[in-house]
This record gives structure tokens, C-alpha cells and sequence, in this order.
């Protein structure tokens, strides 16, 4: 890469890592994977910064972290097996308090995920959504009427056995 590309890559990294790793936690809900993901998809980015148009930057980085983790979740293992039985909430406030953002993002499906992530995070509309991932704009509407769905749902249901859900 020649010097100039390379400055500009770190200007472009210096600048936006601290939304891309939001991104990234609210992607993977976890910021460890989320770290992993920044820095899978920068490596990809670097080796193809000379490629990208200007301009493009954001939305190459953008797609690149979503194509890794949407293949990561493929090969990933749905269950995951512990030794603990998780805390019940004490009381209907500290459930309130306790449902987080990544909470309610953790029961999507992947798909419904990222498209909520990119919609209401980074505030892309839905054609770019669909550009962004290649698929129909339908597709993607009903993604987000369906997770917002979802999300509605575990809004609304009580606990069961007095257990986050």
C-alpha cells in the first residue's frame, strides 16, 4: 500500500473505531467478540483500501463487519451450555432495569439483528440497508416489521419463574 493510502486508512480508523466498535457490540452483544469482529473486518478493509472509492469507506467497513458476522453466526453453535442457572430478577423494576438493549437484541435471529442494528443504529435507510446486504428491500422491511415484533413481545412478557427472558 502506498504511504499516502496507508495515512489515510489510519485517519479513517482513528476516526470512526470508536463507532465501529459500538456497532460491533451490538452486532455480537458481547465486547470481546465485537473487538474481534473490528478487527477481522479493518484487516479486510486494509488490504483492500487501495480498491475502495473515495467516499466508500464507511460503507465497505460497514458491509465487511456484517458479512463476518453473519457468517460467524452460520457456522457458530446456537446452544450454549453452562453450569449455572442464570438469577431470577427480585422484583418487576429491577427487570426493567436490567433489559438492556444487547438483552433484547440476543434472541433475534441474526439477520433480524443486523438489519435492525444497521436501521436504527446507524440510521440507514431501508434502500440502503438493502444495498448494503444485497437483499430486497421487501426483504428487509418485513426483517424489521418482524423483529420489531420480537422486540415488542419481550417487552411485554411477564418473566417466566421470575427468570429473565
Amino acid at each position: 500500500m502506498r504511504r499516502r493510502d496507508e495515512d489515510a486508512y489510519r485517519e479513517f480508523v482513528a476516526a470512526r473505531q470508536d463507532v465501529l466498535r459500538r456497532r460491533a457490540f451490538l452486532l455480537c452483544g458481547r465486547w470481546a467478540d465485537g473487538d474481534e469482529l473490528v478487527q477481522e473486518a479493518l484487516a479486510r478493509v486494509y488490504v483492500a483500501w487501495p480498491r475502495i472509492g473515495v467516499g466508500a469507506h464507511e460503507a465497505y467497513t460497514r458491509r465487511t463487519m456484517l458479512n463476518l458476522y453473519l457468517n460467524t453466526q452460520r457456522k457458530r453453535h446456537r446452544e450454549v451450555l453452562t453450569d449455572t442457572v442464570p438469577e431470577a430478577a427480585s422484583s418487576e423494576h429491577d427487570r426493567e432495569l436490567a433489559m438492556t438493549l444487547t438483552e433484547l437484541l440476543d434472541g433475534l435471529p441474526e439477520r433480524q439483528r443486523a438489519v435492525l442494528v444497521l436501521r436504527f443504529w446507524d440510521d440507514l435507510t431501508v434502500p440502503q440497508i438493502a444495498e448494503c446486504t444485497g437483499v430486497a428491500e421487501g426483504t428487509i422491511k418485513s426483517q424489521i416489521s418482524r423483529g420489531l415484533a420480537a422486540l415488542r413481545n419481550r417487552l411485554t412478557e411477564p418473566p417466566l419463574n421470575g427468570a429473565l427472558t
